[in-house]
């Protein structure tokens, strides 16, 4: 049997994650909303399905030109940081990022945990094939088959739940994705 070192599963990731980016886009999912003066914190998911990482989040200034904010800790303008909470999808701007940027479009691009866990299984697929393990026992899936049929599955649940022109789609927009209404943190 191969010995299977870190170059082939840094090629198996690789290759899954090509594959995956060929078939769902680079970022998977891209969703915008606008800054509002009285409001620091932002949900940037339209469902509350776990997010694996914000890949970059971005605010447009008057020009359209996109001024790139990275995560930190603690949230600031100066050295252009939000914080992040992956447990309810929401990112944290600082108070003078609202006031320097308050009407303004921000851009997230994030990776759904679905679109992890497909990256996952299919270069472990990919690393089976590569050690060609086959399992012996009679009457048992093989190790094989059964990764190609969680693959089905979390591509079935990455099927998008909305068709044009529905009520599902009112909050999609081609060129931003999905625009996000803060209405969880609305205040009355």
């Amino acid at each position: 049997m191969e010995n299977v070192g870190s170059d082939v599963v840094d090629e198996a990731i690789d290759e899954a994650l090509i594959e995956v980016t060929n078939d769902y886009g680079d970022p998977p999912k891209k969703s915008t909303f606008f800054l509002m003066s009285n409001q620091y914190q932002y949900e940037y998911a339209i469902d509350n399905k776990k997010t694996y990482a914000i890949e970059r989040v971005f605010i447009r200034d008057d020009e359209n030109d996109r001024m790139e904010y990275t995560e930190d800790e603690t949230p600031s303008e100066s050295s252009k940081t939000y914080s992040q909470s992956a447990e309810f999808n929401t990112i944290t701007f600082s108070s003078d990022t609202i006031s320097t940027w308050a009407g303004r479009r921000v851009e997230v691009h994030y990776v759904p945990q679905s679109i992890h866990h497909l990256v996952r299984t299919k270069a472990a697929l990919f690393l089976l094939d590569r050690v060609n393990v086959a399992n012996a026992e009679e009457n048992t899936p093989s190790l094989g088959l059964r990764l190609v049929q969680r693959i089905g599955r979390i591509e079935e649940s990455l099927k998008p739940f909305m068709v044009v022109g529905s009520e599902d789609e009112i909050n999609y927009d081609p060129t931003y994705g999905d625009v996000i209404p803060q209405r969880r943190f609305r205040i009355y």
